[in-house]
């Protein structure tokens, strides 16, 4: 049997092409024991050496048997799959590149941040904040990623006040400082972050304490998003 022989392999319905001494690059493994012939094989209508395997993932156990490289997208999550099949095929070395690489994978995953910044104002006229109405501004976020903007935006109690949340990690808290939905807009705009949403909404009522005068309520809610991307990996093995 000749190692340059091209070898035509049907992996549960995906055909794969390739060479024998590809197949027998790794000799303890499954394939290398297949086809050195020390164990049996099928074959399929056409000819073709049958595994009755996953054939979509085995485009990574033969791209290994290629290279001795695990080149995984960005976006793969099938990770027990491929070990188990890495498993099957008794590749050892793919075996520990897999565990490896998903627990990589696992600590360098994207993380989105969160914030809402949510003003609402309270007057007979709520459009004017510096005459007649009363402004009330809430962040919702995770405690940390508030921790990080400035002092200044956040008021210097702000560390103080979240002490009091028992360890939660989503937390509201009331901005106190004039203007902050604009001064927090501009900050996060100007540090990456993104505004994903932006909406108003509107009611009013008649309010008697008031000599029947309107009240009307304006409520302000932009959610803006911070994606800190996954840096792609690729592993080889030595």
């Amino acid at each position: 049997m000749s190692g340059s022989e091209i070898i035509h392999l049907n992996v549960g319905g995906a055909v794969y092409t390739t060479t024998r001494s590809t197949l027998c690059r790794y000799p303890d493994s499954m394939l290398g024991a297949m086809f050195r012939g020390d164990i049996p094989s099928r074959l399929d209508l056409n000819g073709h050496y049958f595994i009755d395997r996953d054939g979509e993932i085995f485009k990574y156990i033969l791209n290994f048997l290629r290279s001795s490289k695990l080149s995984l997208p960005n976006d793969f999550k099938d990770y027990d799959l491929l070990l188990s099949e890495a498993d099957f095929y008794q590749i050892s070395p793919l075996i520990e590149l897999v565990i490896q690489t998903q627990d990589d994978s696992s600590q360098n995953k994207s993380h989105t941040h969160y914030l809402e910044i949510i003003e609402v104002r309270i007057g007979t006229t709520a459009t004017m904040p510096s005459k007649n109405s009363r402004v009330k501004t809430i962040m919702i976020g995770r405690k940390d990623v508030i921790l990080s903007l400035p002092i200044q935006l956040i008021g210097e109690d702000a560390i103080e006040r979240l002490d009091t949340t028992n360890g939660m990690d989503y937390v509201e808290l009331e901005l106190n400082s004039a203007n902050i939905r604009l001064r927090l807009a501009e900050t996060l705009k100007n540090s990456n972050w993104e505004l994903v949403h932006s909406n108003l909404s509107s009611s009013s009522s008649v309010k008697s304490a008031n000599g029947g005068s309107l009240c009307i309520e304006q409520t302000y809610r932009d959610r803006w998003m911070l994606n800190l991307p996954k840096i792609k990996k690729f592993v080889t093995y030595m």
